[in-house]
């Protein structure tokens, strides 16, 4: 005979719901602090752990080929964007705020979110190694943060096709 445990039915249940309080503005203030509070956590394990390594967000490099080409929208899978085209101290490397100075703009996306209001796609460049934001940090933090999955973007750069393949040396 089978025994059910209902305190594991109710933390599964609840675990599955979003963090919500009904109020759109608060959930935006409180999102921002779990991703903030998120962010020093990793620092501290980090600094515990000794590991010297930056955990800024990585940037796409000078000397990397910025092919251009016409922006198609698209569908991205958030894990698949790895930097930004400019170096920037305001996200580490999983695009969390790694400071207070980003909270207004982070905040007020978050609110558009959580109110179901649309917001541009992100712009974004395909390097071979993924996508690069070239416009839309804020955006991608918010997502990440909320649990999405993927995001709209307009992207440009490299066809999927060579993207895909390791880079080449022209003879």
């Amino acid at each position: 005979m089978a025994t059910t445990r209902p305190y594991i039915t109710l933390v599964q249940m609840f675990s599955a719901l979003p963090h919500t309080t009904g109020l759109p503005l608060l959930d935006s203030q409180w999102d921002f602090l779990r991703a903030r509070r998120a962010q020093r956590a990793a620092s501290l394990i980090n600094w515990l752990r000794r590991r010297r390594s930056c955990n800024r967000l990585p940037a796409l490099s000078r000397s990397a080929p910025l092919a251009a080409g016409p922006a198609r929208l698209e569908v991205v899978s958030l894990p698949a964007i790895v930097g930004t085209l400019e170096p920037t101290p305001n996200f580490d490397s999983y695009f969390r705020p790694a400071s207070n100075v980003v909270r207004w703009r982070w905040e007020r996306i978050a609110l558009a979110h959580r109110k179901g209001a649309a917001l541009p796609p992100v712009v974004l460049r395909r390097q071979p190694d993924g996508y690069y934001v070239v416009d839309g940090r804020h955006r991608v933090s918010v997502a990440r943060a909320l649990g999405y999955s993927d995001i709209d973007a307009w992207v440009s750069g490299l066809p999927p096709s060579v993207a895909s393949n390791s880079p080449r040396i022209p003879r």
